[in-house]
């Protein structure tokens, strides 16, 4: 699976790379070499970027808090899932903003703040129910807004960025639900 998505992203930012400046430059011309990026993020992107990018911030600590805290194996192995997934994601998250410009916010939104705060504030199995619901919502969240992203993002890199995160959001989604379940 890491393999997989390091030569997806790799082809991807490969194929952005080459296909920016959409046109070759005269040989002799150096003032027709394109900036860092000839990609410009459309408002889409930009979005996208910064809600994965807080949803990783979350997720991670969440994930870290369920690894001490859960009273289960199966969500205690989620919670270790979300850390490596979405630690690996954020790396390509910010480092795909840095090359396009983008500013990505430092912390995680209001609403996921509030969502932390209470995970660690509550033990057993309040914990275990609060952190799957708080999860399933988040993971449903940034799915919806992957999808949209992909369907209507113009950037290559990111549309690229938000196919390769699909499929670990949907194992995520479903691995909580399956979690909350038999958990």
């Amino acid at each position: 699976m890491r393999t997989r998505l390091t030569l997806l992203l790799a082809a991807a930012a490969l194929a952005a790379l080459t296909g920016c400046s959409g046109q070759q430059p005269p040989p002799q011309s150096a003032a027709a070499v394109p900036g860092p990026t000839g990609e410009q993020p459309s408002e889409q992107d930009r979005t996208w970027m910064r809600a994965i990018h807080q949803a990783n911030l979350t997720e991670v600590q969440a994930g870290r808090l369920a690894q001490g805290k859960a009273t289960t194996k199966p969500i205690k192995q989620v919670g270790q899932m979300l850390v490596k997934d979405h630690t690996k994601l954020d790396t390509k998250v910010t480092r795909t903003a840095e090359h396009l410009g983008v500013d990505l916010p430092t912390s995680p939104s209001p609403e996921q703040h509030e969502l932390l705060n209470r995970i660690r504030e509550v033990s057993g199995q309040d914990f275990d129910q609060d952190f799957l619901a708080g999860m399933i919502k988040a993971h449903r969240e940034a799915l919806n807004a992957t999808k949209t992203e992909i369907s209507k993002g113009s950037a290559p890199a990111v549309v690229a960025l938000a196919k390769t995160a699909a499929p670990s959001l949907d194992q995520h989604l479903k691995a909580l639900r399956e979690a909350q379940g038999g958990g």
